[in-house]
């Protein structure tokens, strides 16, 4: 059996690291970048506690973000 016919797994060294990556992420842009890196987390199944977690900040920090800035928009220091 030669080294090409063998398949690696790609296992991530430092699950913390990965998992602060990803709250930066979902805090600097929510609802694309963070659900995005949320669900390919998910389809790992030694990630699913970190996406549950960065999941939950990017849709609480999205939804919090709307409001502000509608809120801002309404106070005239935003522009529509």
């Amino acid at each position: 059996m030669d080294d090409s016919s063998k398949q690696e797994k790609l296992s991530l060294k430092s699950r913390k690291k990965w998992l602060w990556i990803g709250i930066v992420i979902a805090l600097l842009n929510p609802v694309f970048s963070g659900l995005v890196i949320g669900i390919a987390f998910w389809t790992e199944p030694e990630l699913k506690k970190e996406a549950k977690i960065i999941l939950a900040i990017a849709v609480v920090w999205g939804i919090i973000f709307y409001y502000l800035s509608s809120w801002l928009v309404g106070q005239g220091y935003l522009p529509i």
